[in-house]
């Protein structure tokens, strides 16, 4: 397929990662909700990438195929690297409009295998290569990053500019952040222009959420949205039904949350 649905004027898009160690916390809801938002609320122009084994966020478009193409293809095999696909040939059309996807399955695994393996300059910024390829077609790429700080994922981090960090109030919040804050500063020395901003996830409006808010948004250095995320039940049922959550209910309290997280997000990189 062409990638993208227009020329866009030589703008390059802006390639943001949702990144967490735990599980649990909606990383992926939080990067299938921001996909959704900006290609269909405010007609941005999106690329997904599935950088996690699981292909939650490939279910969630209708792209997975647990013997298909796509992010391993994409690292692996890549004409960049010798091998015989375009970064266009991987990318498929999703039931929206705005919205694109490069998917991932189980393969993933093995594709960070490979990439360990190998002592070459490109194993940690051939998605970086690869995505330059389609830079003008889409305003915005939206990765769902695997949980463990894999090749795959350091690949994603090099190309990004953006990390936006899920956290819930639950223990090791401080001691999660701190350590992907330190694993982040290693990238930075390849990639200077990475961020982190943390988003709180499944808010309550009691006593310890709100003293963790307060610690991270006055204490802890790091950027934070100003929107939190409310806690909703709505969000596992749109998980279940595998449905990006403001579709599933667009006017559920975590709905309207994410849309104003994805309005400070336009803000910041407009």
């Amino acid at each position: 397929m062409e990638a993208g649905k227009e020329e866009n004027g030589g703008n390059d898009m802006k390639i943001i990662a949702v990144m967490s160690p735990k599980g649990g916390i909606g990383k992926t809801t939080t990067a299938d909700s921001v996909a959704y938002i900006l290609g269909q609320e405010h007609g941005k122009r999106v690329l997904i990438l599935d950088g996690d084994p699981q292909g939650d966020t490939s279910k969630t478009f209708d792209a997975y195929e647990p013997e298909g193409i796509g992010m391993s293809e994409l690292l692996e095999r890549h004409a960049n690297v010798g091998g015989n696909y375009r970064t266009s040939e991987l990318i498929q059309v999703t039931r929206y409009d705005h919205i694109d996807i490069i998917p991932a399955n189980g393969y993933l695994m093995r594709t960070d295998m490979n990439l360990m393996l190998k002592q070459e300059e490109n194993q940690v910024t051939r998605l970086c290569d690869a995505l330059s390829e389609v830079s003008d077609a889409y305003d915005y790429c939206i990765c769902d990053c695997g949980r463990l700080f894999d090749m795959v994922v350091i690949n994603i981090l090099l190309a990004a500019s953006l990390i936006i960090a899920p956290v819930k109030v639950g223990g090791f919040e401080n001691e999660a952040l701190y350590n992907l804050a330190e694993q982040v500063e290693d990238l930075k020395e390849i990639n200077p222009d990475l961020s982190i901003k943390v988003v709180m996830t499944m808010r309550q409006k009691n006593k310890t959420s709100l003293q963790v808010e307060d610690w991270i948004r006055t204490s802890s250095g790091f950027q934070m949205f100003t929107t939190p995320i409310r806690r909703s039940i709505v969000a596992e049922k749109a998980s279940m039904a595998m449905m990006p959550l403001p579709e599933f209910s667009r006017r559920s309290i975590a709905s309207q949350d994410y849309r104003g997280m994805v309005e400070e997000i336009i803000e910041e990189t407009s």
